[in-house]
């Protein structure tokens, strides 16, 4: 499929606008679900406990930032953004069960 070049582009913003419309607003979700399943293998994989509910909360609070970010610049939905922020709430609410299951 052949997309038309932008016109009068002058801000990365605008890039990114045009980048992110060209493809029906899937590249960002896409991009940040993506690096929300890098981050949660390489904690998984490379920690020394693997303990999923740290590299869950890491993963999604990251997640949770990138698309704040997003959400200001107009590249992803509210409903997006409100994912990540519920998906960090519960890591920590089951890192903090967890967490105390190991000291009693």
């Amino acid at each position: 499929m052949r997309y038309e070049p932008p016109t009068n582009v002058t801000t990365s913003v605008d890039m990114f606008t045009w980048i992110n419309g060209t493809v029906s607003n899937w590249f960002f979700p896409g991009a940040i679900v993506s690096i929300f399943a890098i981050i949660m293998a390489k904690l998984l994989f490379s920690s020394d406990n693997n303990s999923i509910s740290k590299a869950f909360s890491s993963a999604s609070f990251s997640c949770m930032i990138l698309s704040v970010f997003c959400r200001l610049l107009g590249f992803v939905s509210t409903g997006f953004m409100s994912i990540f922020i519920i998906f960090t709430a519960l890591g920590a609410v089951w890192m903090h069960i967890e967490n105390r299951g190991e000291s009693a």
